[in-house]
């Protein structure tokens, strides 16, 4: 991927997401809190330097070295959510699974459990899981847990509204595992 890259001297947020894999906003947020350095153009858009996103790609650590992975996943279709407990849980991935099938659930063992990462289904009864994005990201301290949104019915706009809400990217139904755990850092 960074090869498609190589030769332009400055990146667009839309550039550097495709590069790491996630949103244009999770890039943009980055940039304000000052962890990717952007130069800003006359007309006020962010470029970014080819060496500092690479240098930020090298370093970028999404989960900390604070042991496992801790992984709540959050969806009412039990098959969805046993797949991708033991895609997680095997191997060498190390990796600490809780399970919620719904978003009152969830926001009970965000508390108890202290994740990593949500993995969050966006149609749920009871709450729709932007909601369940809304309330995790308001809560002190949890501010900085990752919410990667997952949709059979993922739409532009519901994309748009699970980014919103703080999710750091959505992905559809069924789950592409080989970026999965690219996002969660487990794979190459």
């Amino acid at each position: 991927m960074t090869e498609e890259f190589k030769n332009k001297p400055y990146l667009t947020p839309n550039e550097v997401a495709q590069w790491m894999m996630v949103s244009p906003v999770t890039v943009r947020g980055w940039a304000q809190k000052g962890l990717l350095q952007a130069e800003v153009t006359p007309g006020g858009h962010r470029r970014f330097r080819y060496e500092e996103v690479e240098r930020f790609a090298r370093q970028w650590n999404p989960v900390g070295n604070k042991g496992p992975l801790k992984v709540l996943i959050v969806d009412d279709d039990r098959a969805v959510v046993g797949f991708l407990r033991e895609l997680l849980e095997g191997g060498e991935h190390q990796t600490v699974v809780e399970t919620a099938f719904d978003g009152f659930d969830a926001g009970r063992k965000v508390h108890t459990f202290s994740p990593d990462v949500v993995l969050l289904d966006l149609m749920m009864p009871g709450i729709r899981g932007t909601e369940v994005c809304r309330q995790i990201k308001q809560i002190p301290g949890l501010a900085s847990v990752r919410v990667l949104a997952m949709s059979g019915y993922l739409s532009a706009e519901n994309e748009a509204e699970l980014l919103a809400a703080g999710a750091e990217c959505c992905l559809a139904k069924p789950i592409d595992t080989a970026r999965l755990l690219k996002l969660l850092g487990l794979e190459d």
